[in-house]
């Protein structure tokens, strides 16, 4: 069912809507609908879609991809459409983690070391291993001044008017989280510890939390896959680990602990809001019911068992 055309890049090849729909059909998936297929795939692209979210439904121990009996193109889309609304209510919370955390530092640091000072790497824990990645960092900070300058006109202001003294304040809020959870981690201990005592928690568990969060929200800012991902890092023992009665393995929780269960307990400690957290709870248990009315071929706890969410993961 593949149609090479000369203009194709060599060794891929271009497939109509016709073709593609033919290609699935052929490995099990049931399209009775061409044209609803044909509507689905001309608005997502077929990696994405397809390649990205199949796993779930096709057959194990074939020596080919096929799709296990009744698996449909429509389930593949609801599973993917979840994906999206899943992206966007942790999205609008990792922003308010952001922007929390940013608030943090700011004051912590400028109540020490005063607004501006946030160049001088002597301000920060520059002991030996962390020098190289101080430094780093403050050129970082200094290139995302000389980069936004020309169409900010707040660190205009403060260049003209206040001797080129740009506030902490201001300025954090032009970086990244991935630099922001950098400036965290070289801050002196003394002033790491009252920013984390923001959260009641331990800087190395915030420092923990806030890499494993940036990885979330890039891989939600950018579109990708979301639902199963797997973090690198495990985030530490929670309370909520035994209250839920979770198996453990090796002597850490099967659940929760590098997983997208794990990111929704990392979200209750970095908030410390139990209203907001209850509501994206809510939003979450939501879009899982309504992926469930769409669901056939498979159940709704073979998704969240991807995600690693319990069956009882609303008392978290």
């Amino acid at each position: 069912h593949f149609f090479c055309r000369e203009f194709v890049v060599p060794g891929k090849c271009f497939t109509s809507y016709a073709d593609q729909i033919a290609i699935l059909t052929d490995r099990g998936l049931s399209i009775p609908n061409d044209r609803e297929a044909i509507r689905i795939l001309s608005h997502e692209n077929y990696y994405r879609l397809i390649n990205g979210y199949k796993d779930l439904f096709l057959a194990t121990g074939s020596p080919s991809e096929f799709y296990i009996p009744g698996a449909t193109l429509a389930e593949i889309h609801a599973l993917y459409r979840f994906d999206e609304e899943l992206r966007a209510l942790f999205l609008r919370v990792f922003l308010v983690l952001e922007n929390r955390l940013k608030a943090y530092i700011a004051y912590e640091f400028s109540k020490v070391h005063g607004a501006c000072n946030y160049l001088d790497a002597n301000n920060y824990n520059y002991i030996p291993r962390y020098r190289f990645e101080i430094n780093k960092l403050i050129g970082k900070i200094q290139n995302t001044i000389s980069e936004k300058s020309p169409q900010d006109k707040r660190l205009q202001h403060y260049q003209s008017n206040h001797n080129g003294d740009i506030p902490l304040w201001v300025i954090i809020n032009l970086l990244t989280l991935g630099n922001v959870s950098k400036f965290f981690k070289y801050m002196q201990p003394k002033e790491q510890n009252e920013v984390a005592r923001r959260v009641s928690m331990k800087p190395n568990h915030v420092n923990n939390y806030y890499n494993n969060i940036t990885l979330a929200r890039n891989i939600c800012a950018h579109g990708e896959r979301f639902f199963n991902f797997k973090f690198n890092t495990q985030i530490n023992i929670l309370p909520e680990h035994l209250a839920l009665q979770i198996p453990f393995r090796n002597g850490m929780p099967e659940n929760g602990s590098r997983d997208m269960f794990a990111v929704l307990l990392m979200v209750k400690y970095l908030l410390d809001d139990p209203d907001l957290f209850d509501r994206l709870k809510t939003s979450i248990s939501q879009s899982l019911n309504g992926l469930q009315g769409e669901l056939h071929s498979i159940s709704i706890e073979d998704v969240m068992k991807e995600m690693g969410y319990p069956s009882n993961w609303m008392n978290a």
